[in-house]
């Protein structure tokens, strides 16, 4: 138990050794290993084959010799000369490097060829063997010299084993000789190649992390006051690809995110330094001398409208915040589909009666009931329809509908015949305090959160809103919340 202990610590610390070093260093080192691996086994399986052709070759040889002396007397021991006549008639001119006998089972030797400075030993497998009428290949270790190969084939005459065996031989000094060359080959080899393999993993490794170079440099140069520096995308469609696209895409988020910051930090001080320097200057009016009670009345009054509107202000932020936080209590229950339409239209009403401008509901498609948390649902649509409101004209028609959605999702819409929202802008309106007409928005009241309060609360229930509308055409907004359906 102890030694598995350290042997477990032991690799633990490798791998953090091994985790510390820089990318292109691990690729180049598990090439390396990988290599280590590969290359020997590549060799051993070069060199086996190697081997494997030599040897067939010898075995070809003397199966050849030994058939060819068991066809022809030289087995008998009656050819002239024995058998060097036989090998060297065998062979033609060629140098005679063999050895060959004729023995029997016993041991006795009836015919050799004078080259028998190697005994030629009678293996009880290949007695066996012979006794089946099979030939046996063998090879023989020598001290100090290199082995040879030997085949024993029995003498069959008609079918019939004779007793006699045929014995042939030879020396593999030649193929001892190739093979210690390869080997020597590869040992210099090896080496040589695993280090090169083991640079150019390296400088591969390196050039393929080229580009996560060039994006960490370009990483540098981002800043929190400048996010409209990209990275270089890669010509080629692959990882890197990948990954620069998806930083970019990344990085137009960032900005994206960061611009609106700044355009709502710049919108929260201006919406509250208006009321703040309309308090600051009554004030200061009514301080710069005695005044009537009536003038002080007056000038309190403008107080309190301005604090009251930066009070109404701060609070729908606060709102606003807490909800795209999920802060909020998001307590649902059974709302009543024809009770709900008809409170937030009536309330709607009171706003555009100034307008005369007519407040439509439509809810023959609606459910019956659904489940929503009823004052945040009643506010995200009021203020759909104050903002529709706001932007139709007099004696217009503002339609307030519901519909039952696929699965058990309902659908509000609010459609008005206004003057209608450029499309460039659909989706910047949504942002707080945003105004496609400043101006125009502040005669008509309002500060520029309603939209955004809107859409939190849509989210809140686990939907969203859209927009629909061109220039001069109206406006739609289809308010969606999820699994509402009883």
């Amino acid at each position: 138990m102890p030694l598995l202990k350290f042997k477990k610590i032991l690799q633990k610390n490798n791998w953090h050794l091994y985790a510390r070093l820089p990318i292109s260093v691990r690729i180049a080192a598990g090439h390396a290993i990988l290599m280590a691996i590969l290359l020997p086994m590549v060799g051993f399986g070069i060199y086996n084959m190697v081997r494997r052709d030599l040897l067939k070759s010898v075995d070809g040889a003397l199966l050849v010799s030994a058939e060819s002396m068991r066809a022809s007397k030289s087995s008998e021991g009656l050819v002239k000369g024995g058998l060097d006549q036989f090998l060297q008639n065998f062979s033609g001119e060629r140098e005679v490097n063999a050895y060959a006998r004729v023995v029997d089972l016993s041991g006795n030797v009836r015919n050799r060829s004078t080259r028998d400075d190697v005994p030629l030993p009678v293996s009880k497998i290949a007695m066996a063997r012979a006794e089946q009428g099979a030939s046996t290949f063998e090879s023989w270790d020598r001290p100090d010299k290199a082995p040879f190969r030997q085949l024993t084939m029995p003498v069959i005459v008609s079918g019939l084993f004779t007793g006699s065996l045929v014995q042939v031989g030879t020396p593999l000094d030649a193929t001892w000789a190739t093979l210690s060359q390869l080997r020597s080959v590869f040992y210099l080899a090896f080496p040589a190649i695993l280090c090169v393999c083991v640079m150019a993993g390296y400088i591969m490794a390196r050039r393929a992390l080229a580009p996560v170079v060039g994006m960490r440099r370009a990483a540098d140069q981002l800043s929190g006051s400048d996010l409209s520096h990209r990275l270089e995308v890669p010509q080629v469609h692959d990882e890197l690809h990948d990954l620069a696209d998806t930083f970019n895409r990344m990085l137009a988020r960032l900005e994206d995110a960061f611009e609106r910051q700044r355009r709502f930090n710049s919108d929260v001080s201006h919406e509250l330094r208006t009321p703040l320097t309309a308090i600051r200057g009554e004030a200061e009016l009514a301080l710069r001398r005695i005044r009537s009670p009536e003038e002080y009345r007056s000038a309190l009054e403008t107080i309190q409208k301005e604090s009251l509107s930066m009070g109404c202000t701060v609070d729908d932020l606060l709102l606003l915040a807490r909800a795209e936080a999920g802060a909020l209590p998001n307590v649902k229950t059974v709302v009543t589909t024809a009770e709900f339409l008809e409170g937030v239209a009536v309330k709607a009403s009171l706003l555009g009666k100034n307008k005369q401008i007519q407040v439509k509901v439509l809810g023959a498609e609606a459910p019956v009931s659904f489940i929503a948390a009823e004052n945040y649902l009643s506010l995200a649509i009021g203020n759909l329809l104050s903002n529709a409101i706001k932007h139709s004209p007099e004696h217009g028609v503002v339609t307030l509908a519901c519909k039952k959605e696929k699965g058990d999702s309902v659908l509000f819409s609010v459609i008005d015949q206004g003057e209608g929202i450029p499309k460039g802008l659909l989706e910047q309106i949504f942002d707080p305090f945003f105004r496609v007409d400043s101006a125009r928005n502040r005669i008509a009241g309002g500060v520029g959160i309603g939209l955004s309060l809107a859409r939190a609360m849509a989210k809140l229930h686990g939907g969203n809103i859209k927009a629909e509308s061109a220039s001069g055409r109206g406006s739609q907004f289809h308010l969606s919340i999820q699994q509402a359906v009883i």
